[in-house]
């Protein structure tokens, strides 16, 4: 007689903490959020930086307004990575 017939069914993989849709990555509605609020963080740096220097050196002026957008881009898309399970 077969053993694994009177078993039952086989054992699945825990999904706790995942849903049936989470690939793993980052979704579009993260990335759509950090760009929305660092393009604008970018674009008033940079223009405050342009003024500040009168326009040279160009470097200068993009540098922190770089920076900033991208911490900006990488605090809203980490932050839709973790946070709380509602369930």
């Amino acid at each position: 007689m077969d053993e694994t017939a009177e078993s039952g069914p086989p054992e699945t993989a825990s999904t706790h903490g995942t849903r049936d849709d989470d690939r793993g990555g980052v979704d579009r509605a993260a990335l759509g959020y950090a760009l929305l609020f660092s393009v604008p963080v970018w674009i008033g740096v940079t223009m405050a930086m342009l003024k500040v220097t009168g326009g040279r050196p160009l470097s200068l002026a993009l540098a922190p307004g770089l920076v900033a957008g991208g911490a900006v881009f990488a605090l809203v898309v980490l932050a839709t990575r973790g946070g709380y399970d509602t369930r």
